[in-house]
């Protein structure tokens, strides 16, 4: 078994030295283990030009209108593609994880394939897990998107066994003289061992329990008169005593969430309400009239018209 660690903080900081805790207690329970510093890579951010969501769409070899040898995109998927676990560890900036992980995140779309336009290897039992840090407790946003990154990276399936994350530590270093983070990291990583060994399809849980009980994130959103998890799509209906919110009757299972084929279905629906979709038409499949063409190609040109950006200055 291989357990991949990504360090999305600075050299021997406090995630990676938590990471490193993980991925030693991998090591113990049987597991090849390296890690990579995700700073130390070049990835050429995400243009939305669509290619790779075309050649998808076309049950096509996806690539990228970036050459794969013009950056370390490959490497890195190449890499996530080998392993059988996945922990990431991450700082907090701005209430959320480093922006690099969602720029690997959107390139990573072109370079390993969603369930449906890909070969068998997204549906290999693999296993995630998280380790968070942040300087005070403003982190609201960081643990749900590190964990959908996470997520993400093995195939868009909820394969996350557990998560932690710790406040209150900003000095370099400092998370030395916490033991008990330091124990908790520790049994993280026997909780990624534990699940990797286990035959069941369904990964299980091993850490604290959020509102979702799906990925265990507890940022909601109110959608037609319900609640929803914003990370999953999973509903449920607010149960209320003495005026205040107390939990959420949530629906069946996972089956109705966006880790499902429902959720692709979704997904997929959602994109073509406005819009007529032919895979064998050009482009990403999408079919407008002569009118609209017209309309859209006349707009774009007057547009584009319109004010030159200020470029950067360089040398």
């Amino acid at each position: 078994m291989k357990v991949l660690g990504i360090a999305m903080g600075r050299r021997n900081g406090n995630s990676e030295i938590l990471l490193k805790h993980a991925l030693k207690a991998c090591e113990e329970d049987g597991a090849e283990v390296s890690f990579f510093r995700l700073h130390d890579y070049h990835i050429n951010p995400c243009t939305g030009c669509e290619l790779c969501t075309k050649l998808g769409r076309r049950h096509e070899e996806r690539h990228c209108m970036y050459p794969w040898d013009a950056d370390d995109t490959r490497q890195i998927a190449d890499m996530i593609e080998a392993a059988d676990g996945l922990i990431l560890a991450a700082p907090a900036y701005h209430l959320m994880p480093p922006g690099i992980g969602t720029v690997m995140l959107n390139r990573n779309h072109c370079c390993i394939d969603v369930p449906g336009h890909r070969g068998d290897y997204s549906f290999k039992r693999r296993v995630c897990a998280s380790i968070g840090v942040g300087g005070s407790d403003w982190t609201s946003l960081f643990m749900p998107i590190l964990n959908f990154i996470g997520t993400e990276m093995l195939g868009s399936t909820m394969h996350l066994a557990d998560q932690m994350k710790l406040h209150r530590t900003p000095a370099v270093g400092m998370v030395l003289c916490n033991k008990e983070a330091l124990d908790r990291a520790t049994q993280l990583g026997h909780n990624v061992m534990t699940e990797l060994k286990r035959e069941e399809e369904v990964v299980v849980y091993h850490g604290e329990e959020g509102m979702c009980p799906i990925c265990h994130n507890s940022i909601v959103v109110i959608r037609n008169g319900r609640m929803a998890c914003a990370i999953c799509d999973y509903e449920g209906d607010p149960v209320i005593e003495d005026g205040k919110i107390k939990s959420i009757k949530w629906d069946c299972g996972i089956e109705g969430t966006r880790w499902s084929p429902h959720g692709n279905e979704h997904h997929d629906s959602e994109q073509f309400t406005s819009v007529k979709f032919d895979k064998e038409a050009g482009g990403v499949g999408y079919v407008f009239t002569e009118e609209q063409q017209k309309e859209m190609a006349e707009g774009r040109a007057k547009w584009s018209k319109y004010l030159e950006p200020v470029m950067p200055k360089r040398k």
